[in-house]
């Protein structure tokens, strides 16, 4: 159970944790999965996700969504619904650096993963006020 929360929380966590905008990079790959990154992909088309505080996230969102894409922003939804839940809970939680060591997350550091995560939400999720 820890080592899935620090994967998954390594996957949404951004390093400059104290940027007031964060711009986070999708695409899919050949089998149509959705990947989103803190760095921009090399070789493939993505899209620019950017996520501030004193705005709202600005994605292209289809309006016509394939099966697929609906399973994608499904999983997405779930996982940003998943950090939250453990980002609300008292406990301490780490998050694995680019060198492989592990850093524990600062009271300020959390309180904007937890803003991260509902922004996720009411980006990926189609009925985001269900948390």
């Amino acid at each position: 159970m820890k080592t899935m929360f620090l994967l998954l929380m390594s996957f949404w966590f951004c390093c400059d944790l104290w940027a007031a905008e964060q711009v986070m990079y999708q695409w899919r790959d050949k089998n149509n999965t959705l990947h989103v990154s803190q760095l921009p992909p090399q070789g493939v088309e993505y899209e620019t996700v950017v996520i501030g505080p004193a705005q709202q996230t600005a994605a292209i969102k289809p309006q016509k969504k394939t099966t697929e894409e609906q399973q994608a922003r499904a999983a997405s939804c779930e996982k940003a619904r998943k950090n939250l839940k453990i980002l609300q809970q008292d406990l301490p939680v780490f998050i694995d650096m680019e060198d492989g060591s592990k850093q524990q997350l600062t009271d300020a550091q959390m309180d904007a993963q937890r803003t991260l995560a509902e922004q996720q939400i009411n980006l990926f999720c189609d009925d985001p006020a269900s948390r």
